[in-house]
Protein backbone atom coordinates (compact mmCIF):
# COMPACT_ATOMS: atom_id res chain seq x y z
CA UNK A 1 0.00 0.00 0.00
CA UNK A 2 2.97 2.85 0.40
CA UNK A 3 3.70 2.77 -3.04
CA UNK A 4 -0.61 3.98 -3.22
CA UNK A 5 -0.57 6.59 -0.66
CA UNK A 6 2.45 7.96 -1.33
CA UNK A 7 4.78 9.07 1.41
CA UNK A 8 3.58 9.94 5.25
CA UNK A 9 4.53 13.60 4.73
CA UNK A 10 2.29 14.05 1.54
CA UNK A 11 -0.84 13.20 3.48
CA UNK A 12 -0.79 16.07 5.86
CA UNK A 13 -2.40 19.29 5.03
CA UNK A 14 -0.44 21.87 5.25
CA UNK A 15 -0.12 24.27 7.94
CA UNK A 16 -2.38 27.11 8.22
CA UNK A 17 0.42 29.01 9.90
CA UNK A 18 3.70 28.63 8.55
CA UNK A 19 6.71 28.85 9.83
CA UNK A 20 9.00 31.76 8.64
CA UNK A 21 12.88 30.54 6.94
CA UNK A 22 14.33 32.98 9.56
CA UNK A 23 13.22 35.98 11.91
CA UNK A 24 13.89 39.22 11.16
CA UNK A 25 16.11 41.15 13.10
CA UNK A 26 15.07 43.40 16.14
CA UNK A 27 16.00 46.69 14.14
CA UNK A 28 14.30 45.49 11.07
CA UNK A 29 11.35 44.55 13.34
CA UNK A 30 10.93 48.26 14.72
CA UNK A 31 11.33 49.44 11.10
CA UNK A 32 7.88 47.73 10.19
CA UNK A 33 6.37 49.00 13.08
CA UNK A 34 7.30 52.15 12.47
CA UNK A 35 5.43 51.97 8.99
CA UNK A 36 2.70 50.29 10.21
CA UNK A 37 2.51 53.42 12.25
CA UNK A 38 3.52 52.75 15.44
CA UNK A 39 5.83 54.94 16.80
CA UNK A 40 9.07 53.92 18.18
CA UNK A 41 9.57 56.37 20.45
CA UNK A 42 7.64 59.69 21.53
CA UNK A 43 7.70 62.75 19.43
CA UNK A 44 9.99 65.36 19.28
CA UNK A 45 8.14 68.06 20.85
CA UNK A 46 6.13 65.88 23.88
CA UNK A 47 10.19 65.00 24.74
CA UNK A 48 11.21 68.38 24.68
CA UNK A 49 8.60 69.17 27.07
CA UNK A 50 9.31 66.15 29.09
CA UNK A 51 12.36 67.46 29.61
CA UNK A 52 11.79 70.92 30.41
CA UNK A 53 9.51 70.04 32.85
CA UNK A 54 12.38 67.93 34.73
CA UNK A 55 15.00 70.81 34.55
CA UNK A 56 12.06 73.17 36.19
CA UNK A 57 11.51 70.57 38.79
CA UNK A 58 15.46 70.06 39.70
CA UNK A 59 15.44 74.14 39.59
CA UNK A 60 13.05 74.41 42.10
CA UNK A 61 14.61 71.02 44.07
CA UNK A 62 17.92 73.41 44.17
CA UNK A 63 16.35 76.22 45.37
CA UNK A 64 14.29 75.18 48.31
CA UNK A 65 17.23 72.66 49.60
CA UNK A 66 20.04 74.70 48.72
CA UNK A 67 22.95 74.19 46.44
CA UNK A 68 25.73 72.26 48.75
CA UNK A 69 22.29 69.90 49.42
CA UNK A 70 21.74 69.64 45.93
CA UNK A 71 25.26 69.10 44.81
CA UNK A 72 25.31 66.23 47.59
CA UNK A 73 22.40 64.34 45.66
CA UNK A 74 22.99 61.34 43.80
CA UNK A 75 21.81 60.91 40.14
CA UNK A 76 18.99 58.11 41.00
CA UNK A 77 17.72 60.79 43.72
CA UNK A 78 17.76 63.57 41.72
CA UNK A 79 15.83 61.89 38.87
CA UNK A 80 13.38 60.92 41.44
CA UNK A 81 12.31 64.10 43.07
CA UNK A 82 12.25 65.20 39.60
CA UNK A 83 9.92 63.09 38.42
CA UNK A 84 7.84 63.58 41.67
CA UNK A 85 7.78 66.92 41.36
CA UNK A 86 6.39 66.31 37.14
CA UNK A 87 3.80 64.06 38.42
CA UNK A 88 2.54 66.36 41.08
CA UNK A 89 2.30 69.13 38.65
CA UNK A 90 0.30 67.00 35.95
CA UNK A 91 -1.91 65.87 38.98
CA UNK A 92 -4.95 68.02 39.01
CA UNK A 93 -6.59 69.44 42.67
CA UNK A 94 -9.55 67.94 43.17
CA UNK A 95 -12.52 70.77 43.44
CA UNK A 96 -13.34 72.10 46.90
CA UNK A 97 -16.87 72.32 47.76
CA UNK A 98 -18.87 75.56 47.95
CA UNK A 99 -18.51 77.30 50.98
CA UNK A 100 -21.24 77.86 53.16
CA UNK A 101 -22.43 81.23 53.70
CA UNK A 102 -23.04 82.42 57.30
CA UNK A 103 -26.44 82.74 58.25
CA UNK A 104 -27.95 80.53 54.73
CA UNK A 105 -27.37 77.33 56.15
CA UNK A 106 -26.33 74.50 54.12
CA UNK A 107 -27.42 73.80 50.57
CA UNK A 108 -30.09 71.84 49.43
CA UNK A 109 -29.07 69.02 47.54
CA UNK A 110 -29.97 68.10 44.29
CA UNK A 111 -33.23 65.85 44.65
CA UNK A 112 -34.36 67.83 48.06
CA UNK A 113 -37.88 70.59 47.59
CA UNK A 114 -39.20 72.56 49.18
CA UNK A 115 -42.89 71.30 49.90
CA UNK A 116 -44.31 74.89 50.30
CA UNK A 117 -42.96 75.27 46.72
CA UNK A 118 -44.79 72.01 45.37
CA UNK A 119 -46.51 72.25 42.31
CA UNK A 120 -49.68 68.96 42.40
CA UNK A 121 -51.18 68.56 39.17
CA UNK A 122 -52.97 65.66 40.07
CA UNK A 123 -55.78 65.44 42.54
CA UNK A 124 -55.08 65.56 46.31
CA UNK A 125 -59.21 65.46 47.23
CA UNK A 126 -59.21 62.14 45.20
CA UNK A 127 -60.37 58.45 46.82
CA UNK A 128 -56.57 57.18 45.90
CA UNK A 129 -54.66 60.07 47.00
CA UNK A 130 -56.81 59.91 50.52
CA UNK A 131 -56.41 56.06 50.53
CA UNK A 132 -52.30 56.69 50.24
CA UNK A 133 -52.08 59.62 52.95
CA UNK A 134 -54.35 56.97 55.23
CA UNK A 135 -51.76 54.37 54.33
CA UNK A 136 -48.64 56.80 55.16
CA UNK A 137 -50.14 58.09 58.62
CA UNK A 138 -51.03 54.69 60.06
CA UNK A 139 -47.18 53.43 59.32
CA UNK A 140 -45.99 56.82 60.75
CA UNK A 141 -48.05 55.92 63.90
CA UNK A 142 -46.63 52.47 64.12
CA UNK A 143 -42.91 53.58 63.90
CA UNK A 144 -43.84 56.61 66.24
CA UNK A 145 -45.46 53.73 68.99
CA UNK A 146 -42.52 51.59 68.10
CA UNK A 147 -40.07 54.14 69.40
CA UNK A 148 -42.17 55.00 72.45
CA UNK A 149 -42.11 51.05 73.75
CA UNK A 150 -38.34 50.95 72.98
CA UNK A 151 -37.50 53.89 74.80
CA UNK A 152 -39.81 52.20 77.73
CA UNK A 153 -38.79 48.82 77.29
CA UNK A 154 -35.83 47.78 75.43
CA UNK A 155 -36.95 44.22 75.20
CA UNK A 156 -40.09 45.28 73.84
CA UNK A 157 -41.48 42.74 71.02
CA UNK A 158 -41.74 44.65 68.01
CA UNK A 159 -42.87 41.62 65.43
CA UNK A 160 -46.16 42.86 65.14
CA UNK A 161 -44.63 45.41 62.31
CA UNK A 162 -43.54 42.68 60.15
CA UNK A 163 -45.65 42.16 57.47
CA UNK A 164 -45.90 40.51 54.22
CA UNK A 165 -46.81 43.48 52.33
CA UNK A 166 -45.61 45.77 54.70
CA UNK A 167 -42.72 47.45 52.39
CA UNK A 168 -45.10 47.13 49.29
CA UNK A 169 -47.67 48.97 50.78
CA UNK A 170 -45.60 51.79 51.48
CA UNK A 171 -44.48 51.55 48.41
CA UNK A 172 -47.66 51.31 46.71
CA UNK A 173 -48.97 54.67 48.87
CA UNK A 174 -45.45 56.59 48.19
CA UNK A 175 -45.97 56.08 44.63
CA UNK A 176 -49.52 58.00 44.76
CA UNK A 177 -47.99 60.84 46.08
CA UNK A 178 -44.93 61.13 43.26
CA UNK A 179 -48.22 60.72 41.06
CA UNK A 180 -49.61 63.55 41.84
CA UNK A 181 -46.94 66.34 41.99
CA UNK A 182 -44.94 67.87 38.74
CA UNK A 183 -41.72 66.63 37.94
CA UNK A 184 -39.43 68.59 39.76
CA UNK A 185 -41.22 68.15 42.76
CA UNK A 186 -41.98 64.10 41.61
CA UNK A 187 -37.80 64.13 42.20
CA UNK A 188 -38.40 65.35 45.85
CA UNK A 189 -41.13 63.04 47.14
CA UNK A 190 -39.29 59.84 45.12
CA UNK A 191 -35.87 61.39 47.34
CA UNK A 192 -38.35 60.84 50.65
CA UNK A 193 -39.89 57.28 49.15
CA UNK A 194 -36.16 55.72 49.14
CA UNK A 195 -35.10 56.78 52.26
CA UNK A 196 -38.50 55.70 54.02
CA UNK A 197 -38.14 52.03 52.36
CA UNK A 198 -34.39 52.08 53.79
CA UNK A 199 -35.11 52.62 56.82
CA UNK A 200 -38.37 50.47 57.21
CA UNK A 201 -35.79 47.66 55.72
CA UNK A 202 -33.27 48.58 58.35
CA UNK A 203 -35.50 48.56 61.42
CA UNK A 204 -37.63 45.34 60.23
CA UNK A 205 -34.21 43.08 59.54
CA UNK A 206 -33.16 43.97 62.96
CA UNK A 207 -36.56 44.00 65.33
CA UNK A 208 -36.45 39.97 65.60
CA UNK A 209 -34.65 38.64 68.52
CA UNK A 210 -31.40 37.31 68.00
CA UNK A 211 -31.05 33.43 68.48
CA UNK A 212 -28.23 31.56 69.52
CA UNK A 213 -26.81 28.49 67.50
CA UNK A 214 -28.55 26.02 69.81
CA UNK A 215 -32.27 27.65 68.84
CA UNK A 216 -32.32 29.92 72.13
CA UNK A 217 -33.67 33.48 71.83
CA UNK A 218 -31.15 36.33 73.06
CA UNK A 219 -31.79 39.46 74.29
CA UNK A 220 -31.50 42.32 72.08
CA UNK A 221 -28.19 43.96 72.07
CA UNK A 222 -27.38 47.82 72.66
CA UNK A 223 -26.12 48.08 68.87
CA UNK A 224 -29.09 46.37 67.49
CA UNK A 225 -31.18 48.43 69.62
CA UNK A 226 -29.25 51.54 68.79
CA UNK A 227 -30.10 50.55 65.11
CA UNK A 228 -33.26 50.01 65.31
CA UNK A 229 -33.71 53.84 67.00
CA UNK A 230 -32.01 55.24 64.18
CA UNK A 231 -34.08 53.59 61.44
CA UNK A 232 -37.32 54.48 63.34
CA UNK A 233 -36.30 57.78 64.18
CA UNK A 234 -35.20 58.51 60.29
CA UNK A 235 -38.48 56.85 59.26
CA UNK A 236 -40.51 58.90 61.03
CA UNK A 237 -38.08 62.14 59.87
CA UNK A 238 -38.57 61.41 56.26
CA UNK A 239 -42.36 60.50 56.84
CA UNK A 240 -43.75 63.64 58.33
CA UNK A 241 -41.33 65.33 55.30
CA UNK A 242 -43.43 63.92 52.60
CA UNK A 243 -47.26 64.20 54.24
CA UNK A 244 -46.06 68.15 53.78
CA UNK A 245 -46.30 67.77 50.44
CA UNK A 246 -49.89 67.42 49.72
Amino acid sequence: LKPLLGPRSASRPPSRFPVPARWPSPRALMSRLSIAGVPRRAPRAARRRLAAAVALSAGLLAAAVGASAFASLGRRQLLGWSAAGVAAGLVRASPAPAAEFPGLGKPPGPFERDPNEAVLIGDPNSDEAKGAKATLIKLQEEAEDALAKLKANPQEDLSFMITRFGIGDLREASNIVNNLMDETTAAGTQRLQRLMIQAKYQFEDDIPFPVSQKGVVQPRGEKRLARIKTALEEYIKQSKELLRFF
